[in-house]
């Protein structure tokens, strides 16, 4: 960026419009990625939308998230939020610009998958989880880490040939207990490594607005949140449609839904067209929590999260733990 472009004020006037996909008169940047140095937070929030990188800000002995002013790396939708969620003034000290045309393909193939997912769902076809799964991973692949190593398992009476074939790339290898196998761990070369980066950080950052939406609406209302999480949140039940009103009066969308971009309740109906509610629940830490569900007909059942941790595995391991309690049932179609 030439110096007379390191300043909000010109990043803001120059970029495009939310739906713009040419270059169009001062419109000309369709995106960009800079470095700044923010100088004045305006609107300290309990939800915080700026990051701390201690790499960046190693003087700072701060959480990562926190009310700080700080350097950070930012794109051109996380700077349009916090101008506009923290009321930030910052310095631009340094970046890139994109000049070219919008690709917002994108846009269309997720909502193509969404909705194909919901006819299959629809039907209790089970190929509804594999355009999940594919929905999950668009985001990842884009931000897809270089791959340095490979597992390779060759056969005993092979692996001194595969040895000398391959010795430039190995860096341990071992037999298999109890086979007639080896297994090979290689160097891999990055060269044809391939990531999309810019539509990653991009779709992150979009996500995070869905989520900034919300929360900042909630906090403004003086609403209490919980927890809150990538995309959900524990807030009281009476709240929602009093959310549900102030968020449709700003952003003139409709918050509670199933369709891309809204709410709903993650809670299993114990019995189904009873809505269930948080009767209690206990958050032990990013990811890992327990909900006491009860509905109308004062049913009882637990929702529980653990990251990387599956349902059934929580379930067994406190009944192992606590022989003496009730024991726990897992019901894996309801979840």
């Amino acid at each position: 960026m030439k110096d007379e472009m390191l300043s909000t004020e010109y990043l803001m006037r120059h970029l495009f419009d939310d739906d713009q996909k040419e270059p169009i008169g001062e419109k000309f940047m369709s995106g960009f990625f800079v470095l700044i140095k923010i100088t004045e937070i305006g609107i300290p929030r309990h939800f915080h939308l700026i990051v701390c990188d201690p790499e960046l800000n190693p003087e700072l002995n701060v959480p990562r998230s926190s009310n700080t002013c700080c350097l950070m790396y930012v794109d051109h939708i996380t700077l349009q939020d916090l101008i506009k969620y923290q009321g930030v003034k910052c310095e631009v000290l340094q970046g890139y610009y994109y000049d070219g045309n919008r690709d917002m393909r994108i846009r269309d193939e997720v909502k193509k998958l969404f909705e194909l997912r919901l006819k299959y769902k629809k039907e209790e076809n089970p190929l509804q989880e594999i355009i999940k799964l594919i929905l999950n991973s668009i985001y990842g692949k884009t931000i897809l880490s270089p791959i340095e190593s490979k597992i390779t398992i060759v056969d005993d009476k092979d692996a001194i040939r595969y040895a000398i074939r391959n010795y430039n790339h190995i860096v341990k290898f071992e037999g298999l207990d109890g086979s007639d196998k080896t297994i090979f761990k290689l160097t891999k070369s990055i060269c044809r490594h391939f990531n999309f980066c810019p539509l990653g950080v991009n779709i992150l950052s979009m996500s995070k607005r869905i989520m900034n939406e919300v929360f900042c609406t909630a906090e403004d209302m003086g609403l209490q949140i919980f927890y809150q999480d990538t995309d959900s949140m524990h807030l009281y039940n009476e709240d929602i449609p009093k959310l549900a009103a102030e968020f449709k009066k700003r952003y003139g969308r409709e918050l509670i839904g199933k369709n891309l971009g809204q709410f709903h309740s993650d809670f299993a109906e114990i019995t189904p067209g009873k809505q269930s509610l948080a009767y209690k629940s206990i958050f032990c830490g990013k990811k890992t929590y327990i909900d006491l569900l009860t509905n109308d007909l004062n049913e009882v059942a637990f929702h529980c999260r653990m990251k990387g941790v599956k349902q059934d595995v929580i379930a067994l391991t406190a009944n192992e733990m606590f022989p003496e309690a009730i024991q726990c049932y897992y019901n894996e179609d309801k979840n």
